[in-house]
């Protein structure tokens, strides 16, 4: 059997998605983690450099923490957006804190502890990134962000599914055509003519 991935990240260029994507997984990991106290969600959300330390700072205090009860710690590091092509993604002493954070990461013990990271929008381009396809349980939700149009319809395809319903001749293209790209908006959306148009019936 293949050893545990240290950690868990999750990445993509729509926080809507990544999101969801990352609660799921929460939700999911928590079911084995039970008491609540060894069940931490920390925001990962920086504006400046500043920040960005003391972001990566409580996450490793939090990752070094011992459980009170004993037993596994589950920690959610989310809303991360100091990966991102940006003034404070670029800056120097960001790359360091983010060298830190990897070097952190890698030293994680999953039966201890286990680490579950959300980050949007993220630069691939960068070591960073690179290293956790690698080394984490790692997913990327709703591609590249190449294709955004390709990428929302397959976002309301896979939630029409879950429904139950599927979409008549056009109402698709329709349905992008008036909404536009808001991720948050077109699920909602979805919903409500599923509702209206009944399982199994087309929208």
């Amino acid at each position: 059997m293949a050893a545990a991935k240290p950690f868990i990240f999750v990445c993509g260029a729509d926080d809507f998605l990544v999101n969801r994507a990352g609660k799921a997984r929460f939700d999911e990991l928590a079911k084995d983690v039970t008491d609540e106290f060894s069940r931490e969600v920390l925001s990962g959300f920086a504006g400046n450099v500043s920040e960005v330390e003391t972001a990566i700072n409580r996450f490793r205090e939090s990752v070094q923490t011992v459980s009170m009860f004993g037993g596994k710690r589950l920690v959610w590091f989310k809303d991360v957006n100091f990966l991102a092509d940006t003034v404070t993604g670029r800056a120097e002493t960001t790359l360091k804190l983010v060298e830190d954070l990897k070097e952190l990461l890698a030293s994680i013990d999953p039966e201890q502890v286990v680490v579950l990271v959300t980050a949007t929008p993220v630069d691939r381009r960068r070591a960073f990134p690179k290293w956790c396809e690698k080394t984490a349980d790692f997913l990327l939700v709703g591609g590249d962000g190449d294709s955004a149009a390709e990428a929302l319809a397959g976002v309301v395809l896979a939630e029409a599914r879950e429904l139950g319903v599927n979409f008549g001749d056009g109402a698709l293209q329709l349905l992008l055509a008036k909404v536009g790209a808001d991720t948050r908006l077109l699920v909602e959306e979805t919903h409500k003519l599923a509702t209206y148009a009944g399982r199994g019936k087309p929208i």
